[in-house]
């Protein structure tokens, strides 16, 4: 088999195929050897496949802009190598015609070379330099196959000579320059935090380009030029797989390193949008909190004040009067003082801790004594799928945020929640006994909006239904996987 995994062209110097093998271990070779060829492509092939479906992930790494050249390459080496295996197996010479093997080999290796020679170069850079160099050697490798085609030269010399060329001068150089440029760039063009995490398998890219360089670029046309000093049989079909086995754990190496790359910076890019949906929505609530209280408790606070001041007038005057007005001053006072036990209990930062019911028991507990109505929470089902501490924090917030939305408009005397362990999914609801949806706006508040956004980060959904005078349910169903925060 040629190192190449290929047809007979790249052996026309001298080597020929091993059917020759008398020895058992040279037939067996033989036999084994389209295996590696196929084990070879395929790698390569899946390379190409999952940087094309992963490269829009990688926008934060200027690496991630390069990648498409790293996916041609790779598409145009599969196509190579599994040209030898279909050759093999229809017992061809060839399936696709030399001149269009090296023509592509060209393309792959050029793409490879220009991936070497961009990398280092940060992308607001301009980069001329670099990208006449390789036009000027892709103009030089096609005026040389154009030029050994005029002069009669057959097809299969060209096609040989050719890939010699693209070996060599884009191959080799291509591997060894990507190998450099990742080195550079993990030495110091990307941000800190992402180079600690980033850095081991970007490392594991550039010496897996560089190995493909060394033996694809160097070796393998070596060998070629030289078949004739080679033996011919066993010796150079376990060369040949020795060397499709190297190439194919390169293109391991790359799938691995690049894909772990990729997930590392999905995962970073997910992890901050979380933060900063979360930092969003509690600067909402304090917002939401000092207006209230700017326009509720502090006005409520400043007319008890004014009757107060007109009560003290009225005492010598008007004693009745004066008793009446300070009744109305109590009275205010009084309302104002569950407003702000009400928001007390919103306002509290601290989790419940020992699970969801334990948890539930605990919030319900502090709303009853902040807000002296009745409370109940009934539970149906086992708790087969605990939710993690994140979704547990994400579940109290909404309970939170409903129980507060019941003081303020329900007008209610009871509120249960009842929480629904199913087999799939957990179902929550928070039901009154107040006013009903004639009065409870639905649609609007930053409340509202606040429980419908963390019930998104659960990947759950919420419902809210009533009738008026028979209260309202909202009910909050979470699947216990998925969910964009996870």
């Amino acid at each position: 088999m040629p190192p190449r995994g290929y047809n007979d062209s790249m052996w026309a110097g001298g080597i020929g195929p091993p059917e020759h093998c008398g020895d058992e271990i040279g037939r067996m070779l033989v036999k084994v050897a389209p295996l590696f060829q196929f084990a070879q492509g395929l790698t390569f092939f899946v390379l190409g496949m999952a940087i094309l479906l992963t490269t829009p992930r990688a926008g934060r790494l200027e690496i991630g802009r390069r990648l498409p050249l790293l996916a041609v390459f790779a598409f145009c080496e599969a196509a190579v190598v599994w040209d030898g295996t279909l050759a093999s197996a229809a017992s061809a010479a060839y399936v696709v015609p030399p001149l269009l093997q090296a023509a592509l080999l060209a393309l792959g290796y050029g793409a490879l070379l220009a991936f070497g020679l961009l990398v280092p170069v940060p992308l607001g850079r301009r980069s001329r330099t670099r990208l006449g160099l390789l036009a000027v050697l892709l103009v030089l490798w096609l005026a040389g196959v154009l030029f050994s085609a005029l002069g009669n030269t057959p097809s299969t010399q060209i096609a040989f000579w050719g890939e010699i060329a693209a070996r060599y001068g884009f191959a080799f150089p291509g591997g060894l320059l990507a190998l450099w440029g990742l080195r550079c760039h993990t030495s110091g063009g990307m941000d800190p935090r992402m180079l600690r995490l980033t850095e081991g398998s970007l490392r594991a890219v550039g010496i897996a380009l560089g190995t493909f360089g060394v033996i694809a670029g160097l070796i393998l046309p070596s060998i070629s030029i030289s078949a004739d000093t080679w033996a011919v049989g066993q010796r150079t079909e376990t060369l040949s797989i020795i060397i499709s086995l190297i190439l194919t754990l390169c293109g391991v190496a790359l799938t691995y390193g690049l894909m772990r790359t990729l997930n590392i910076i999905q995962w970073e890019v997910e992890h901050w949008i979380e933060g900063v949906e979360q930092s969003l929505a509690l600067a909402a609530d304090r917002e939401r909190i000092g207006r209230e209280l700017h326009d509720g408790i502090i006005q409520s606070i400043y007319a008890a004040g004014l009757m107060l001041e007109g009560a003290r007038q009225l005492i010598p005057e008007d004693s009745v009067a004066a008793k009446m007005q300070l009744s109305q001053a109590m009275r205010s006072l009084n309302h104002t003082i569950q407003d702000i036990r009400r928001y007390i209990f919103d306002l509290r930062g601290e989790e419940p801790k020992g699970g969801l019911v334990r948890g539930l028991e605990e919030l319900l507990r502090d709303f009853r004594v902040n807000t002296l109505l009745e409370t109940g929470l009934v539970v149906k089902g086992k708790d087969t799928h605990p939710l993690d501490v994140e979704r547990q924090r994400h579940v109290f917030q909404i309970v939170r945020e409903a129980l507060s939305n019941v003081a303020r408009h329900a007008q209610a005397r009871r509120v249960e929640v009842r929480l629904f362990y199913e087999p799939d999914r957990l179902q929550l609801q928070i039901a009154d006994d107040g006013v009903g949806l004639a009065i409870i706006p639905t649609t609007r508040g930053q409340g509202l909006r606040n429980i419908r956004e963390r019930a998104r980060l659960l990947g759950g959904t919420v419902d809210i239904g009533g009738v008026p005078g028979q209260g309202v349910t909202l009910t909050l169903i979470v699947p216990y996987s998925g969910g964009e925060m996870l």
